[in-house]
């Protein structure tokens, strides 16, 4: 079981700006404006580098269109779902 506590250490490991628990797997998101030559595997490496022995479920890149103040699920991001 993954306490909020947890949570918010693995937000804090992984550069995450949002994070998110269902049925065990975990979703951290990195939002973005330019992407600087970064992608999804680049954020894929940096959780392993925190949690290497996470299991990576999913991971991905969401292209959106600007919106300034809304979040970062609804913005451009990448995110990383996976099981520790």
């Amino acid at each position: 079981m993954v306490s909020r506590k947890m949570l918010e250490e693995i937000k804090w490991n992984t550069g995450a700006d949002d994070i998110s628990l269902s049925k065990d797997i975990i979703t951290v998101r990195r939002g973005f404006f330019y992407t600087m030559s970064k992608t999804a595997d680049d954020y894929v490496q940096r959780v392993l580098k925190a949690y290497p022995k996470a299991k990576i479920i999913d991971s991905g890149e969401v292209w959106r269109t600007f919106r300034g103040g809304a979040s970062v699920r609804t913005q451009s991001h990448w995110f990383v779902k996976f099981k520790l």
